[in-house]
């Protein structure tokens, strides 16, 4: 066979191949104009909104959007819309945006966040083909809620959960219990509480254990960032969601008595403090973790509250007040016998901000003759700062920092009649980062009061106990003893809109509602 025969064969042989080849090169060239000419490439878009039909409380500061593509900046935060509005600022890691609120979303509230117009980072302003896929987003507040203890008919001595929001009242402990004090877990799906039985409870005997009781609430809050789950440890995507009044024993009172206690922000840490009916001179705060109650390794005291960080211990011991370690590793243990830190100058710390930098603590000024018989109400800061805020000639009872830290809730008293020792309550506000203080509230006198601020910071509760003159009348006691005839709920509204609270102190014109129920210690649902 020729040469030329065995090359026109060959040639023959490969035409269909180079016939596709050529064809695929057209095919390609034709997409390739196409996309230039009309823009076709992928829209950017959010791939992830960590909010996205969660519910929020106090304790979430910021949500992340994360985009398909690096995004402009400008044009993101110009576009994003949230509804109702909420104030934040923006900060960007790559694809990755944060908006962290300047304070809590108010309770109550369904929110709708949308992006209709954004550009990739590669998009100039005004390029035809600089396209967006828009978004839609949505989530809600936790519902404005409340606890007490209930002084009237069927209520009485019960643990109630009043629903705000819902105008919804369900009665959680059942009614051979005598709630005496309660805690509720941070996400408002439990709450811990020390009860007594009825019968013990008239005959004045301190057999006081401590239970659980469920809410009823099913809460849905969003993952910490770069997890898949909420660090609360919570089955959100539970089928059968617990119902309200499941009560379950914690912590029993044979031999030892219990009186005051604590929860820890996490909820994995209870203390109490527990005396040994058959003997006394056992006595001390003891710890539950990991279900296990085990006597603390330090020196006995007095007040105490668990701190933000759940793994320190604030308590009243000798003459001031000590921190003290909690032993949570169970692998290496951290004995509590020695403080991280003790403040001579104090007697009792009231609450801790969120953060931990700060403390509202009180001062008895038994060293000023000038002040003696007074207190005072102390800042204090980790970094060993040390304020004056007020200083009360009656008693500070309670103080309470809100969520941001800017300012402080502080409910004292002031002498009206030495003589026969008639103190009025006073309700008033310290705006930290002015250094004013606003008076908002004068009470009556009445033997005790308790105060609660609401976790978006924009209400307070408290109460106003009315004794009983029948000595043989029997109910629930206040603090100094006294039978109850009844006790209102009263509701202080402190701002009228989340703007308002950012600008600073509450206005004048605010006056205190009565709740359409009686009750002692309301308090908010976190």
């Amino acid at each position: 066979m020729s040469t030329s025969l065995r090359r026109q064969r060959k040639f023959l042989g490969a035409q269909p191949i180079d016939k596709f080849a050529i064809g695929l090169i057209v095919i390609l060239t034709i997409v390739i104009v196409a996309l230039i000419a009309f823009g076709g490439h992928a829209a950017a878009r959010v791939r992830e909104f960590t909010w996205n039909e969660r519910q929020v409380g106090a304790e979430d500061t910021a949500f992340l959007i994360t985009f398909s593509r690096p995004m402009d900046h400008v044009s993101v935060e110009n576009n994003l819309k949230i509804t109702p509005p909420l104030e934040g600022k923006f900060s960007w890691a790559g694809r990755r945006m944060a908006f962290t609120l300047d304070a809590p979303a108010p309770y109550g509230e369904f929110y709708q966040v949308s992006l209709d117009a954004a550009r990739d980072r590669y998009s100039a302003e005004g390029q035809s083909d600089a396209r967006f896929a828009s978004f839609r987003g949505q989530f809600q507040s936790r519902d404005r809620a409340l606890l007490y203890i209930g002084v009237d008919g069927e209520e009485q001595g019960r643990l109630v959960l009043f629903n705000l929001t819902q105008q919804d009242k369900v009665l959680l402990t059942p009614p051979d219990l005598v709630v005496l004090d309660f805690k509720p877990y941070a996400l408002g799906d439990r709450v811990l509480f020390a009860g007594v039985n009825t019968d013990a409870y008239q005959q004045g005997m301190l057999q006081q254990r401590l239970y659980t009781v469920t809410t009823g609430i099913t809460p849905n809050p969003p993952a910490a960032p770069g997890t898949r789950s909420n660090w609360f440890d919570f089955n959100r995507n539970s089928s059968s969601p617990t119902p309200a009044g499941e009560v379950e024993l914690m912590l029993d009172s044979d031999p030892y008595q219990n009186f005051k206690f604590d929860l820890s922000a996490d909820g994995e840490v209870i203390v109490v403090q527990r005396v040994n009916a058959e003997d006394p001179a056992d006595f001390g705060p003891w710890m539950i973790h990991n279900g296990n109650a085990t006597p603390l390794d330090t020196e006995p005291g007095g007040d105490f509250v668990i701190a933000p960080d759940s793994h320190t211990l604030v308590m009243l011991q000798g003459e001031g007040t000590a921190l003290i370690p909690l032993p949570l590793d169970e692998e290496n243990p951290l004995s509590a016998s020695e403080p991280l830190d003790f403040l001579p100058d104090y007697g009792r710390v009231l609450d801790i901000s969120d953060d931990g930098q700060s403390a509202a603590m009180v001062n008895f000024n038994q060293d000023n003759p000038d002040e003696r018989y007074t207190e005072s109400l102390f800042l204090v800061t980790n970094q060993g700062e040390e304020e004056i805020l007020l200083t009360a000639t009656g008693t500070i009872l309670s103080a309470q920092f809100d969520s941001t830290g800017r300012s402080l809730y502080v409910l004292s008293t002031e002498l009206l009649d030495s003589e026969n020792y008639v103190e009025q309550p006073i309700l008033s506000v310290i705006n930290l980062t002015e250094d004013v203080l606003q008076d908002l509230l004068a009470l009556p006198p009445q033997p005790t009061i308790n105060m609660s601020l609401a976790p978006d910071g924009l209400a307070l509760l408290f109460d106003r106990m009315v004794p009983t003159d029948n000595p043989e009348a029997q109910g629930i006691r206040s603090g100094d003893g006294r039978v109850l005839e009844t006790s209102q709920i009263w509701l202080l509204p402190l701002y009228k809109t989340p703007a308002e609270r950012l600008a600073g102190l509450p206005t004048s014109d605010i006056e205190p509602q009565t709740l359409p129920f009686s009750g002692v210690q309301p308090t908010w649902l976190p």
